[in-house]
């Protein structure tokens, strides 16, 4: 649908250019910049969503995670927590994972996690090195394991760790 708006965007600039549309000459330009910046809002969502290069291509998996705060949000939720490294440094994580409406089909909740729970986070980091990431899985203290999708979609950032 999206693309058919384009085309029928250009070809009404193109009529306009070549004269099968009369128009007043003041109004050319008002028509003509109207017509692009219809163009640039029905093109601009088609690109602007989700790169995977910002990511590794490997999660990156984190034991002993302290949940900080769980926000459940559109567009995305976002999983907060601490983990303390092998050094014993604390860093402060964020990892997001998909819309609410999303993840409750793959099993996920507003109260699936609360501040103090400890899981096992695999993040894939964002190559910037921030502590930031998207989560590929998260491990609960009960053994349960929810995923950021369903075993029957591939993963967009890497191979699945098992």
């Amino acid at each position: 649908m999206q693309t058919s708006s384009v085309l029928v965007a250009v070809e009404a600039v193109e009529a306009v250019k070549e004269g099968r549309i009369r128009m007043k000459m003041n109004t050319k330009g008002l028509a003509s910049a109207a017509v692009l910046a219809g163009l640039l809002t029905v093109a601009t969502p088609l690109s602007a969503h989700h790169g995977d290069a910002a990511y590794a291509a490997t999660p990156k998996e984190m034991k002993g995670c302290v949940v900080t705060e769980f926000d459940w949000m559109n567009p995305h939720s976002l999983i907060k927590f601490d983990y303390k490294t092998e050094t014993g440094e604390t860093q402060h994580w964020t990892m997001e994972i998909g819309s609410p409406p999303s993840m409750a089909l793959l099993g996920w909740g507003r109260t699936t996690l609360r501040a103090g729970d400890v899981i096992t986070a695999y993040v894939y980091q964002a190559k910037s090195g921030l502590l930031v990431g998207r989560t590929n899985k998260v491990i609960l203290a009960d053994g349960t394991v929810l995923a950021d999708r369903d075993d029957s979609t591939p993963s967009r950032y890497g191979p699945e760790q098992k």
